[in-house]
Order: structure tokens, then C-alpha cells, then sequence
């Protein structure tokens, strides 16, 4: 279900301008001084004005870009820049319905504009005027078929309404339009299972199996005949060439950085990773490869975001499989669906590894932050303290010590499904199986929704011989409540209009409890925003671990051992 509730978060943009950056970006180096003396000396020319409205909503004073904006068409009615710009300014101002009255006028001036039309929709949808939105996602749709914001909130659109053969419609326009995209695919997989199209789920997850770079063979002989020889200079050179023709290709890059490995040149390979993640974001070796390297020059946290992007991909596939799994089972393909949840199995593993490694990244980091307020930094320490914590820390107690860690956050707030789900997949890890499915199940009591661990739940009742646990659980992470739809849906737009997302957090604190911090929940409504894919994922639950390694008997004593080596 995590990629259907995704559906209704795609597509929503966190400020109206995103949609205008080629007309709206801030292209002079006059200083704002310059261009206020412009426009004194010549009030009457409305570009001045539109420039210094430019600057001022690039530099987030929306009331002050309104006013020169509003005098700009003051003199050219008609200037499509200033109305854009003027929509965009209403709009940070907490008024999308005015901001859409704007663009109206300027879709008249310039009608085949599918930018223009999909900022008409995002303004009718926010204001609440769903036929309006509709309306111009769909004239936005027509005019640039392949323009993904538009068919993404058409879909969300069509979820809240529970028309899920209008959202299947625009899932297979994505599809077609960017085959190499796995969300997409798995998306359309999810949205043909709730539909009780089975044979096309089984066919659609398939798909997105395939598609995975890891999955893919193109190999050129010769340079792994050069690389082969131990020739990596020319296996290089070769390399380069066939990048300089085929610039696009990825995994060209992703070798290209293993070879300049081989040779030492770890600067240039992690350059070449990072050209693989560009060129596609997707693909999970570049990631952890990245990761490595980077942990390989002692950037800890760095090492730890890839890892957990590695983690994030790696995921997908999971859910692919066991969404495979149930599809198969609904279709009648027994063996086959016992295979795709062995498969399962197989692959859940490398997300626990990768993830109990970015885990001990993240400790190993926070413990140097805890020696750089504690102790005084000097230069010729730093190898000394990262000795220590290898010496008292090595890896299998920097788990440990995670676990601890989560143990101590989840006393103070235990109502924080995401810390019992991390708890959950490190005492996997460990192989504390009665213990993991205890955190995986209480992360569920409190969010039954929690789609990870769900999944993570199923597989370990698979490990344990509970197969039909398992399945259910695995039935359960497929199935999509539309109640859940429309509160996430309701979040989305809150979350898009950043002054009232502040203010709706704001009064539910205070309707709640009158507790202006309350940690819970935040954390369950950040877990609720990762549902839909609108906030960061790498980071959003390691945050609140940041400050209890002093608060558990382990964490101080590796900092009692750091202040000691350090005044040695």
C-alpha cells in the first residue's frame, strides 16, 4: 500500500514557482539596490518592475514581489511573466484562489502553455474546486502528454474518489511515457491488484522487476578483456570513449568508477558513481558503492545517506516481490507465488545488512559529535578518537549499542511507531527473532498502515515457520483503506501550503495536549508524510536518536574513553 498512498502525495508541489522556473529564475547580477534606482528612474517600464518582483520572490518576501508584480501590471496588463510571478507571490501568500484568477488571464494570453494549465489545477485543487483542478490538469495533459505532475494529481485525484480505473488510466500514460521508472510500475502493479486485475499485476510487477540496473547485461568485450589483462589504463581509455558516444548510459559510468578504483583514484570513482546516480537515481549497486567509498574517506554520515538510499531501493524490490506474491496467490499460481515470497526472503536481507550498517554510521558519527562538544577538537586527535571507537566499538556493538540507543528513546516515547520498526529490523539483525516481531508489531498497533512493517513482519513469521502469519500480513500491506486515502490526501495539500502546514501542526499540538513539542506526534505525522513520499527518507528518524548516547550506560562510556584519550 506504501506506493499507493505515494499516488496521492505525487505530483504536489512546495511552492507555485517550481512550476515557472524558466520564466521566473533570477538571471541578473544587479545588486537590489540597482534595480530599485531602475525602477525610480523609470516607473513606467514595466520589465523593471517584474525583475525586482523577481528578486524579491526568489528571496522569499512574497508580499513585497506582490506589490511590484501588481505594479508591473499596472502598466502591461498582459505581461505573462508579472501574472505568473503575481499568482506565485498570492499563492506563498496563502490565497490560491486569487493566485488562480491570475493565471486564468494569463492562459488566455498564451493558452497552449501546459505549465500555466497544470498551476491552474495546483491553485483550483488547493482552494478546493476539484472540478476546476481537473479540468486544467486534464487540458495540461493534452497539451504535454509526458508533463507528469499533471496525470500524478489526476491520479490523486481519482484515489480520493475511489475511481481507481481513472487512476489506473493515468498510471499507464505514465508507463508509456517513462519506462525505465519503477515507481511508476509499481504503482500501476498496486492499483491493478486493488482492482482485481490480478493476471496485469502479476505482468506489471514482473515488469518492474526487470528494469532494475542490477538486472541488466551490457558488458563490452573489450574492455573487459583490457580489465581482465590487468590493463586498466586502456580498459579506462576504452571506457571513456564509449562514454564520450553513449553519455546516458549509467552502468558505463558505475565501471568506469570501478576501474579508476582499481587504480587508486578514489576521487574520480566516487565522481563516476555519483554521474551513475544522476543519470538514474534507481540504481541500488551505484549507491552502495558510493557508500563504500565514502566510508572508505571516514564520512560517516554521508556513508550512511547512501546506504540508506541503497536500503530504500532495496525495499522496492521487496515490495515488489511480495506484491508479486500475493498477486499470484489471488490468481490461483500457488507455486509460483511460494517462489516470489522465497524470493522475498532472499532479497530482505541485504536491506537489513545495509541497514544495520547505516545504523552503526550513524552512531559512530554521533559519538564523534559528542566528542567535538565535549573535547576540545585538535587535529592530531582525530585518528586517535576514531581508533578508540573502533577499539571499544567494533561493529557488532555499535549495533548493540543502537539497539540500546532505541531501547532509551522509546522509554521516553513510545509511541513512536518508526523507532519500533527500527528497533524491529536491528534486532533482526542481531537474530533476535521473537523480539524483532514484537517491535514490528508494535510499530503496528500504533500505525496498522505502516506498510514496512508490515512486510518486515511477514517475512519474519516466514522465518519462524508461520506461513499463514505471513501471508496475512503480506494480504494487509496490499489493501488500502479509503479512509486512509482521504486523510493523506487531506495532509498533502496542508503539506504543499507551508503556512498552513505550520499552523495545522501548531493547533493540534495545542487541541491535543497543549504540549507545543510533542514528539510523538511528530514523528508519526513525519511517518505519515514518508507514507506519501514527501519528506526525506534518509534522515527522518535518526534525528530524534541525536541526543540519547550520553543517556545510556554504554554511550557514556565510550565517551568517558574518548575525553580519556584525549587528554592523554
Amino acid at each position: 500500500m506504501s506506493y499507493l498512498l505515494e499516488i496521492v502525495g505525487r505530483g504536489l508541489l512546495a511552492e507555485l514557482s517550481a512550476a515557472f522556473r524558466d520564466r521566473l529564475d533570477d538571471l541578473t547580477d544587479v545588486p537590489t539596490a540597482g534595480l530599485v534606482r531602475l525602477v525610480k528612474a523609470h516607473p513606467e517600464k514595466a520589465s523593471h518592475h517584474v525583475r525586482i518582483g523577481i528578486r524579491a520572490l526568489n528571496e522569499r518576501k512574497s508580499v513585497d514581489a506582490r506589490g511590484h508584480f501588481e505594479d508591473a501590471l499596472s502598466r502591461e496588463p498582459d505581461n505573462v511573466v508579472a501574472l505568473v510571478g503575481l499568482a506565485c507571490a498570492l499563492d506563498d501568500c496563502g490565497q490560491p484562489a486569487e493566485a488562480a484568477g491570475h493565471l486564468d488571464i494569463a492562459h488566455r494570453v498564451e493558452p497552449d502553455d501546459p505549465a500555466i494549465c497544470f498551476a491552474i489545477g495546483f491553485c483550483r485543487e488547493k482552494s478546493g474546486d476539484l472540478a476546476g483542478a481537473k479540468t486544467a490538469y486534464e487540458l495540461a495533459s493534452q497539451l504535454a502528454p509526458e508533463l507528469r505532475n499533471s496525470r500524478e494529481r489526476l491520479a490523486a485525484i481519482a484515489m480520493r474518489e475511489q475511481d481507481y480505473a481513472v487512476a489506473i488510466g493515468q498510471y499507464e500514460q505514465l508507463a508509456w511515457h517513462e519506462p525505465g521508472e519503477i515507481d511508476v510500475h509499481l504503482s500501476l502493479a498496486g492499483l491493478y491488484a486493488h482492482a482485481g486485475r490480478h493476471d496485469e499485476a502479476i505482468e506489471r510487477y514482473q515488469y518492474a522487476l526487470t528494469i532494475d540496473p542490477d538486472n541488466w547485461d551490457i558488458q563490452d568485450d573489450l574492455v573487459e578483456a583490457y580489465a581482465d589483462a590487468g590493463q586498466y589504463d586502456q580498459a579506462i581509455e576504452q571506457l571513456e570513449r564509449l562514454i564520450d558516444e553513449h553519455p546516458g548510459h549509467a552502468d558505463h559510468h558505475l565501471r568506469l568508477g570501478d576501474l579508476r578504483a582499481r587504480t587508486g583514484d578514489m576521487v574520480s570513482a566516487r565522481v563516476c558513481y555519483e554521474d551513475a546516480i544522476e543519470l538514474n537515481p534507481d540504481y541500488l549497486e551505484a549507491h552502495i558503492k558510493l557508500g563504500t567509498a565514502r566510508l572508505r574517506d571516514g564520512e560517516y554520515l554521508p556513508a550512511a545517506d547512501a546506504f540508506n538510499n541503497a536500503v530504500e531501493l532495496n525495499d522496492r524490490l521487496l515490495t515488489a516481490y511480495v506484491g508479486l506474491g500475493v498477486a499470484q496467490l489471488a490468481a490461483g499460481e500457488t507455486a509460483a507465488a511460494e517462489e516470489s515470497l522465497h524470493m522475498a526472503a532472499g532479497v530482505e536481507p541485504n536491506s537489513t545488512l545495509l541497514f544495520s550498517e547505516m545504523a552503526r554510521l550513524q552512531l559512530k558519527a554521533s559519538i564523534n559529535k559528542q566528542v567535538d562538544r565535549y573535547v576540545t577538537p585538535k587535529p592530531e586527535l582525530l585518528n586517535e578518537v576514531d581508533v578508540v571507537i573502533n577499539e571499544h566499538a567494533p561493529t557488532a556493538d555499535l549495533v548493540d549499542e543502537q539497539i540500546r540507543r532505541h531501547e532509551a528513546a522509546l522509554a521516553r516515547h513510545p509511541n513512536y511507531a518508526d523507532l519500533h520498526y527500527r528497533l524491529g529490523v536491528l534486532r533482526r539483525h542481531r537474530g533476535q527473532l521473537p523480539e524483532a516481531l514484537q517491535s514490528f508489531h508494535k510499530a503496528l498497533a500504533i500505525n496498522p498502515n505502516y506498510v514496512k512493517a508490515l512486510i518486515k513482519a511477514g517475512l519474519a513469521h516466514l522465518d519462524a515457520g508461520d506461513s499463514d502469519a505471513a501471508i496475512d500480513a503480506f494480504r494487509r500491506a496490499l489493501k488500502i483503506d479509503p479512509s486512509v486515502v482521504e486523510l493523506h490526501y487531506q495532509l498533502g495539500l496542508i503539506f504543499a501550503d507551508k503556512g498552513q502546514f505550520s499552523l495545522a501542526v501548531e493547533r493540534f499540538e495545542h487541541a491535543v495536549c497543549c504540549q507545543p513539542n510533542n514528539v510523538e506526534f511528530r514523528a508519526n505525522l513525519a511517518l505519515a508524510l514518508q507514507d506519501m513520499g514527501l519528506v526525506d527518507r534518509a534522515s527522518a528518524a535518526w534525528q530524534a536518536l541525536s541526543e540519547v548516547a550520553p543517556q545510556t550506560d554504554r554511550g557514556r562510556d565510550l565517551l568517558i574513553q574518548i575525553n580519556e584519550q584525549a587528554d592523554e
